[in-house]
Protein backbone atom coordinates (compact mmCIF):
# COMPACT_ATOMS: atom_id res chain seq x y z
CA UNK A 1 0.00 0.00 0.00
CA UNK A 2 2.99 2.49 -0.20
CA UNK A 3 2.90 4.64 -2.98
CA UNK A 4 5.79 6.44 -4.49
CA UNK A 5 5.04 9.84 -4.45
CA UNK A 6 8.66 11.08 -5.72
CA UNK A 7 7.90 9.43 -9.09
CA UNK A 8 4.21 10.52 -9.63
CA UNK A 9 4.92 14.05 -9.92
CA UNK A 10 8.21 13.56 -12.27
CA UNK A 11 5.46 12.09 -14.77
CA UNK A 12 3.47 14.99 -14.78
CA UNK A 13 5.59 17.78 -15.20
CA UNK A 14 7.58 15.62 -18.33
CA UNK A 15 3.73 15.29 -19.74
CA UNK A 16 3.10 18.84 -18.97
CA UNK A 17 6.10 20.10 -21.07
CA UNK A 18 5.39 17.37 -23.80
CA UNK A 19 2.12 19.29 -23.91
CA UNK A 20 3.36 22.28 -23.93
CA UNK A 21 5.69 21.45 -26.59
CA UNK A 22 2.87 20.33 -28.78
CA UNK A 23 0.72 23.37 -28.55
CA UNK A 24 3.94 25.67 -29.29
CA UNK A 25 4.54 23.31 -32.82
CA UNK A 26 0.66 23.27 -33.56
CA UNK A 27 0.66 27.37 -32.96
CA UNK A 28 3.93 27.70 -35.14
CA UNK A 29 2.21 25.77 -38.03
CA UNK A 30 -1.08 27.85 -37.85
CA UNK A 31 0.80 30.55 -38.34
CA UNK A 32 2.42 29.48 -41.22
CA UNK A 33 -0.78 28.28 -42.98
CA UNK A 34 -2.43 31.26 -42.30
CA UNK A 35 0.36 32.91 -44.10
CA UNK A 36 0.51 30.99 -46.52
CA UNK A 37 -3.28 31.41 -47.27
CA UNK A 38 -3.36 35.17 -47.05
CA UNK A 39 -0.40 35.16 -49.37
CA UNK A 40 -2.29 32.64 -51.77
CA UNK A 41 -5.03 34.90 -51.87
CA UNK A 42 -3.47 38.11 -52.43
CA UNK A 43 -1.27 36.65 -55.49
CA UNK A 44 -4.78 35.18 -56.75
CA UNK A 45 -6.83 38.46 -56.39
CA UNK A 46 -3.47 40.19 -58.08
CA UNK A 47 -3.56 37.03 -61.26
CA UNK A 48 -7.60 37.73 -61.72
CA UNK A 49 -7.13 41.35 -61.57
CA UNK A 50 -4.41 40.76 -64.41
CA UNK A 51 -6.27 38.38 -66.20
CA UNK A 52 -9.25 40.38 -66.17
CA UNK A 53 -7.14 43.10 -67.86
CA UNK A 54 -5.89 41.39 -70.52
CA UNK A 55 -9.49 40.61 -71.30
CA UNK A 56 -11.49 43.38 -71.17
CA UNK A 57 -8.97 45.90 -71.77
CA UNK A 58 -8.63 45.99 -75.35
CA UNK A 59 -9.81 48.26 -78.24
CA UNK A 60 -11.78 46.99 -80.87
CA UNK A 61 -11.47 47.92 -84.99
CA UNK A 62 -14.59 49.48 -86.28
CA UNK A 63 -13.00 50.00 -89.82
CA UNK A 64 -10.01 49.56 -91.53
CA UNK A 65 -9.03 50.63 -94.96
CA UNK A 66 -5.93 50.76 -97.15
CA UNK A 67 -4.99 54.15 -99.59
CA UNK A 68 -2.92 54.36 -102.03
CA UNK A 69 -1.52 57.80 -102.14
CA UNK A 70 -0.35 58.15 -105.38
CA UNK A 71 -3.77 57.64 -106.49
CA UNK A 72 -2.80 55.25 -109.46
CA UNK A 73 0.31 52.89 -108.82
CA UNK A 74 -1.32 50.05 -107.05
CA UNK A 75 0.42 50.25 -104.31
CA UNK A 76 -1.02 51.33 -101.15
CA UNK A 77 0.91 53.86 -98.58
CA UNK A 78 -0.87 53.86 -95.75
CA UNK A 79 -3.44 51.80 -92.84
CA UNK A 80 -6.33 53.33 -91.71
CA UNK A 81 -7.88 51.76 -88.75
CA UNK A 82 -10.54 53.56 -86.54
CA UNK A 83 -10.39 52.38 -82.94
CA UNK A 84 -12.58 52.22 -79.89
CA UNK A 85 -12.65 50.63 -76.72
CA UNK A 86 -14.25 47.79 -76.24
CA UNK A 87 -17.12 47.07 -73.73
CA UNK A 88 -15.81 47.18 -70.05
CA UNK A 89 -12.87 48.45 -70.52
CA UNK A 90 -10.73 51.19 -68.38
CA UNK A 91 -10.21 54.38 -70.12
CA UNK A 92 -6.92 53.19 -72.60
CA UNK A 93 -3.89 56.21 -73.13
CA UNK A 94 -3.55 55.64 -76.90
CA UNK A 95 0.02 56.60 -76.63
CA UNK A 96 0.88 53.36 -74.22
CA UNK A 97 -0.76 51.13 -77.34
CA UNK A 98 1.78 49.20 -79.00
CA UNK A 99 1.72 47.15 -82.28
CA UNK A 100 3.44 44.99 -84.30
CA UNK A 101 2.96 44.75 -88.21
CA UNK A 102 3.79 41.70 -90.27
CA UNK A 103 3.94 43.22 -93.91
CA UNK A 104 4.47 40.91 -97.00
CA UNK A 105 8.37 41.92 -96.68
CA UNK A 106 8.85 43.42 -93.36
CA UNK A 107 8.12 43.02 -90.11
CA UNK A 108 7.98 45.88 -87.34
CA UNK A 109 7.18 47.02 -83.87
CA UNK A 110 7.00 50.44 -81.61
CA UNK A 111 4.21 52.31 -80.18
CA UNK A 112 1.96 54.23 -81.15
CA UNK A 113 2.91 57.43 -79.63
CA UNK A 114 4.55 58.50 -83.09
CA UNK A 115 1.72 57.31 -85.15
CA UNK A 116 -0.54 59.79 -86.76
CA UNK A 117 -4.18 59.94 -85.33
CA UNK A 118 -6.95 61.93 -85.37
CA UNK A 119 -9.85 61.73 -82.91
CA UNK A 120 -13.39 60.52 -85.02
CA UNK A 121 -15.28 61.44 -81.53
CA UNK A 122 -13.84 62.00 -78.61
CA UNK A 123 -10.17 62.66 -77.45
CA UNK A 124 -7.22 61.96 -79.87
CA UNK A 125 -5.32 60.81 -76.58
CA UNK A 126 -7.49 58.38 -74.46
CA UNK A 127 -10.83 56.34 -75.62
CA UNK A 128 -12.67 57.29 -72.67
CA UNK A 129 -16.25 56.20 -73.54
CA UNK A 130 -17.25 53.52 -75.72
CA UNK A 131 -18.54 56.54 -77.82
CA UNK A 132 -15.11 57.54 -78.36
CA UNK A 133 -13.35 56.93 -81.79
CA UNK A 134 -9.87 57.17 -83.05
CA UNK A 135 -8.93 56.73 -86.53
CA UNK A 136 -5.02 55.54 -86.66
CA UNK A 137 -2.85 56.24 -90.03
CA UNK A 138 -0.17 54.22 -90.40
CA UNK A 139 2.37 54.49 -93.23
CA UNK A 140 3.50 51.33 -94.24
CA UNK A 141 5.49 53.05 -97.17
CA UNK A 142 8.95 52.68 -95.20
CA UNK A 143 7.05 56.15 -92.91
CA UNK A 144 6.30 54.66 -89.81
CA UNK A 145 6.52 50.75 -90.79
CA UNK A 146 7.33 48.65 -93.68
CA UNK A 147 8.56 49.51 -97.00
CA UNK A 148 8.22 51.50 -100.47
CA UNK A 149 5.61 49.02 -102.63
CA UNK A 150 4.98 47.43 -99.36
CA UNK A 151 1.16 46.03 -99.88
CA UNK A 152 0.30 45.75 -103.31
CA UNK A 153 -2.60 44.28 -105.25
CA UNK A 154 -3.18 40.63 -103.42
CA UNK A 155 -0.12 41.03 -100.70
CA UNK A 156 -1.51 40.53 -97.19
CA UNK A 157 -0.90 41.83 -93.58
CA UNK A 158 -1.41 41.76 -89.88
CA UNK A 159 -1.36 44.22 -87.04
CA UNK A 160 -1.23 43.27 -83.52
CA UNK A 161 -2.60 46.14 -81.11
CA UNK A 162 -1.88 45.57 -77.03
CA UNK A 163 -2.39 47.71 -74.64
CA UNK A 164 -0.90 48.54 -71.26
CA UNK A 165 -2.68 45.72 -69.56
CA UNK A 166 -1.55 43.07 -72.43
CA UNK A 167 -4.81 43.01 -74.14
CA UNK A 168 -4.18 42.12 -77.67
CA UNK A 169 -6.29 42.98 -80.80
CA UNK A 170 -5.82 41.48 -84.36
CA UNK A 171 -5.74 43.04 -88.00
CA UNK A 172 -5.74 41.01 -90.76
CA UNK A 173 -6.46 42.05 -94.04
CA UNK A 174 -5.95 41.36 -98.03
CA UNK A 175 -5.31 44.08 -100.77
CA UNK A 176 -7.98 42.75 -103.15
CA UNK A 177 -6.17 41.26 -106.48
CA UNK A 178 -8.36 44.07 -108.54
CA UNK A 179 -7.81 47.19 -106.68
CA UNK A 180 -10.55 50.63 -106.83
CA UNK A 181 -9.88 53.03 -109.22
CA UNK A 182 -10.21 55.67 -106.39
CA UNK A 183 -7.32 54.60 -104.29
CA UNK A 184 -8.98 53.34 -101.21
CA UNK A 185 -9.34 49.73 -100.14
CA UNK A 186 -11.07 48.07 -97.54
CA UNK A 187 -9.32 45.44 -95.94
Amino acid sequence: MFEDTDNRGQVGIGTLIVFIAMVLVAAIAAGVLVNTAGFLQESAEQTGQEAQGEVSDRVQVVSAYAMDDTGSDGTYDTLNITIRKASGSDDINISDITFTYLGPSTTDSGNLDGITREAVSGNADYLRNESDRVELSIDVAGGDVGAAGELESGTEFRLQLTTSSGASTYIEGRIPETAETDGVVEV
